[in-house]
């Protein structure tokens, strides 16, 4: 039993290291697709066009962290904070950045906001501000940053994912118990103790055509004598033996349980249990 709750213990704690790793791995995998810096670019060429430059380039993508990224523009615009929403909705939708992030424009002089607005995935919760006003020409990048999955909704996805594979890992251990195939009982195979078939799992011993029912501590108490016959078994091994689920052991038990025993084995006189004071007992048998 030990080793079986050890078992499910390692698994258990298997499942949770994989969950981890893989969640580290998808959430990283997620935000650095080669394909996101791309759709970067791409809002950058969206905020030119919106302000009629269709000549001056978008810089190289600057990669600030994991999750912290700046457009830059070779020349001078003009923007509405409404069509830059717009904008950085729509190729945000087509990445697989996290949908939770925050956008800011700043003038390159002095690095100071001049526009910003934070996007949920819950959109009841986007903080938007200073829509339909138009911000002068000036030199201006714009920083996004997203809110890592380990916050937010994606801690939430987190927990689910570390749920299942507990319940799964449950699961197999529960399935692979079942499928376990019973032991047959071979009615045919018993112990001889002289002129006794002793069918322990079955619960018997029997004399010639006699079947004599023992109860299952008398089954098993004589099972254990049986495996040793003429040898004297310690009182406190036999106590241990039979009683040890129980949690109390009360000691005139055995001697009661050997009393009914030497009734039920009575028949033949080559059989006897014999009581050595003080040490314990033996099943005697005589050849």
């Amino acid at each position: 039993m030990k080793q079986k709750n050890t078992s499910i213990l390692l698994l258990t704690i298997a499942a949770f290291l994989i969950a981890v790793i893989g969640f580290n791995y998808f959430n990283n995998s997620r935000i650095e697709d080669p394909k996101n810096e791309i759709l970067l670019r791409k809002i950058g060429h969206d905020v030119l066009l919106s302000a009629n430059d269709k000549t001056s380039k978008v810089l190289p993508i600057q990669i600030i962290s994991k999750n912290e990224f700046q457009i830059w523009f070779e020349d001078k615009f003009a923007f509405e904070p409404d069509s830059l929403i717009n904008i950085v909705q729509n190729n945000i939708s087509k990445s697989t950045f996290p949908k939770d992030y925050t956008v800011n424009v700043l003038q390159c002089s002095n690095e100071s906001i001049v526009y910003g607005f934070h996007i949920v995935a819950d959109s009841n919760k986007n903080v938007i501000t200073c829509v339909g006003r138009k911000m002068p020409r000036n030199c201006y990048f714009i920083t996004l940053k997203f809110v890592s999955k380990a916050n937010g909704f994606n801690y939430k996805y987190f927990l689910i994912v570390i749920i299942l594979l507990t319940i799964s890992v449950f699961c197999l251990v529960r399935l692979r118990k079942v499928k376990k195939t019973p032991t047959t009982v071979n009615k045919s195979s018993f112990i001889s103790i002289g002129n006794y078939s002793f069918y322990f799992e079955q619960n018997y011993i029997q004399f010639e055509n006699e079947q004599i029912v023992l109860t299952p501590k008398e089954s098993k108490l004589l099972h254990i004598l049986s495996l040793s016959p003429n040898t004297i078994i310690d009182r406190n091994t036999l106590q241990k033996e039979i009683w040890e689920n129980e949690g109390i052991i009360v000691t005139r038990s055995l001697d009661m349980f050997i009393s009914k025993l030497r009734k039920k084995l009575a028949k033949d006189a080559s059989v006897t249990l014999v009581n050595s004071h003080g040490v314990g007992y033996k099943l005697e048998i005589k050849n």
